[in-house]
C-alpha cells in the first residue's frame, strides 16, 4: 500500500476528530456528573442509573411534602393545645363562680360573665388558626375562614366550601339553653335538572321562636355538617399501602371534629354516606355536651344573674338558683368535653412522631440511593478533572503538530 501525504493528512484529521470527542466527552461529564450520557454506551448501568434516580425523587419529593405537612400538623396541634388551654382556665372560673363568695357583688358577676364571653370569642378564634394562609382547622377547605362567634356567644358558625362549589356552605349553630341543644339553620347549595347549583336557606332568629326551623331544614343543614367531617386527607408520604387508604396518614383536621372528638374514621365507621342519620344524631349529642354548648350554658346564666340585681330579690334568688343548677350541669360535663380536644392533639402528636420518623429513614434512603447511582452513573471528580486536563492536553499537542503538516506543499499534498 502506497503512504502519501493524503493519506497521513487524513490519518491525523481523524485522530484530532477522536482526541477532540473525547475531550468533549470528559467536559461533559465534569458538567453533568454522569459517567454517560446515553443508554448505548452501558445500557445496564444506564437503565439501573435511571431506576434508582426515579427512586431518589420520589423519596426527596415525599421528605419536602413531610415537612409541609410537619409544619401543619404543628400548626394545628398548637391550635388545639391553645384551645384546651382556654378551657383549662374556664374550668377555674366555674367552680369560683359556684362558690358564694363570687355571688354576692354585682361587679364581681358582670366580671365573670364578661370573661366567659370573651374567651367563647377566643376559643371560636382558635379555630381558625393558619399556616401560610392555609386554615389548619378547616378540613380540606383551606381557603375559608372557617369560624365565627356572634356577640352574644350563643351562635357558632361554620364555614365550608365543598370540592367544585363556588361558594361557601353556611351553618349556623345557635345553643337553646332552656333545652340545652344547637338549633341549627344556614345556607346550602343544591342542583337542579341541569347541574347549577341552587342556593338554599334555612333561616333562624334566636329572638322570636315562631321561626325556629323544622326538623327536616335542620337535618339538611346537620348533614352538610357532618359531610364536612368525614372529608380526609390521606396521602403518600413514605409509609402504609397507596391501595390501602386507610394506612396513609390523614393531614386534614376539621375544627368540629377537634370540639367535638369525632374523627372522620369515627364517623365514615358509623355509616356510609347514603344515609348520615346515625352520623347526624352522633354529632347533635357530641355538640350539646361540647365546651361551646357548655359555656354557653354558662354565659347565659350568669347573664340573666347580672341583669337580675337590677331587679326584686325574688327574682335574683331564683336566677341565682338556675345559675348554680347551670354551672353543676357544666362542670359535671366539663371534663368529657375536655377530653375530646386532648383526644385531638394527642392523635396530632402521634402523627407528628409517625411523619418524623418517616422523614429520617427518607433521608437515609436518598443517602443510599446517591450511592448506588454513584456506582452506576456517577463518576469520580478527581479522575474524571485529570482525564479532562489530559484530553485538552492531547489536542493541544496534535493541534501543534497539525501546524507543521499544513507546511508541506501542495504537489506533496495531491500526491
Amino acid at each position: 500500500m502506497r503512504v502519501t501525504g493524503s493519506t497521513f493528512y487524513k490519518d491525523y484529521a481523524r485522530t484530532v476528530q477522536d482526541l477532540k470527542s473525547e475531550y468533549n466527552k470528559s467536559m461533559d461529564q465534569v458538567s453533568s456528573g454522569k459517567k454517560y450520557a446515553n443508554a448505548a454506551e452501558s445500557p445496564l448501568d444506564y437503565y439501573a442509573g435511571k431506576k434508582i434516580d426515579n427512586l431518589y425523587n420520589d423519596a426527596e419529593v415525599k421528605d419536602t411534602m413531610i415537612k409541609d405537612v410537619m409544619n401543619r400538623l404543628e400548626q394545628q396541634e398548637t391550635a388545639s393545645r391553645t384551645f384546651y388551654g382556654q378551657m383549662q382556665n374556664l374550668t377555674v372560673k366555674y367552680e369560683q363562680m359556684a362558690s358564694a363568695s363570687y355571688q354576692g357583688l354585682e361587679s364581681t358577676v358582670d366580671t365573670m360573665h364578661t370573661y366567659l364571653l370573651n374567651t367563647q370569642q377566643t376559643m371560636a378564634q382558635d379555630l381558625n388558626a393558619s399556616y401560610e394562609n392555609y386554615y389548619v382547622m378547616g378540613g380540606n377547605d383551606g381557603t375559608t375562614v372557617p369560624f365565627t362567634m356572634s356577640q352574644d356567644g350563643m351562635t357558632l358558625t361554620y364555614h365550608h366550601k365543598f370540592a367544585g362549589d363556588k361558594n361557601a356552605t353556611v351553618m349556623s349553630m345557635t345553643y337553646d339553653p332552656d333545652n340545652k341543644e344547637y338549633v341549627y339553620s344556614g345556607t346550602y347549595y343544591t342542583e337542579d335538572a341541569t347541574g347549577n347549583p341552587v342556593e338554599k336557606k334555612v333561616l333562624y332568629d334566636p329572638t322570636d321562636p315562631n321561626t325556629k326551623p323544622s326538623e327536616a331544614d335542620q337535618k339538611a343543614i346537620l348533614k352538610e355538617i357532618v359531610t364536612a367531617m368525614r372529608e380526609q386527607g390521606r396521602m403518600s408520604l413514605g409509609y402504609g399501602d397507596i391501595t390501602n387508604l386507610s394506612t396513609l396518614p390523614d393531614t386534614y383536621y376539621g375544627g368540629l371534629n377537634m370540639v367535638t372528638g369525632l374523627t372522620s374514621d369515627k364517623l365514615r365507621a358509623e355509616c356510609d354516606a347514603t344515609n348520615l342519620d346515625a352520623n347526624i344524631e352522633t354529632f347533635k349529642n357530641a355538640m350539646n355536651k361540647s365546651a361551646f354548648a357548655l359555656n354557653s350554658q354558662a354565659i347565659y346564666s350568669s347573664g340573666k344573674y347580672y341583669e337580675s340585681f337590677r331587679g326584686p330579690e325574688e327574682a335574683k334568688e331564683a336566677a341565682c338558683q338556675k345559675m348554680n343548677a347551670d354551672l353543676k350541669y357544666v362542670i359535671g360535663n366539663w371534663d368529657h368535653a375536655m377530653i375530646d380536644v386532648s383526644n385531638t392533639f394527642r392523635r396530632i402528636g402521634v402523627a407528628y412522631s409517625t411523619l418524623e420518623d418517616v422523614q429520617g429513614r427518607l433521608q437515609v434512603a436518598q443517602d443510599n440511593y446517591q450511592k448506588e447511582y454513584n456506582d452506576h452513573l456517577g463518576i469520580d471528580t478527581y479522575d474524571a478533572i485529570v482525564k479532562m486536563y489530559q484530553g485538552q492536553f492531547a489536542y493541544n499537542a496534535a493541534m501543534q503538530v497539525g501546524s507543521k503538516i499544513m507546511q508541506n506543499s501542495l504537489f506533496d499534498f495531491v500526491r
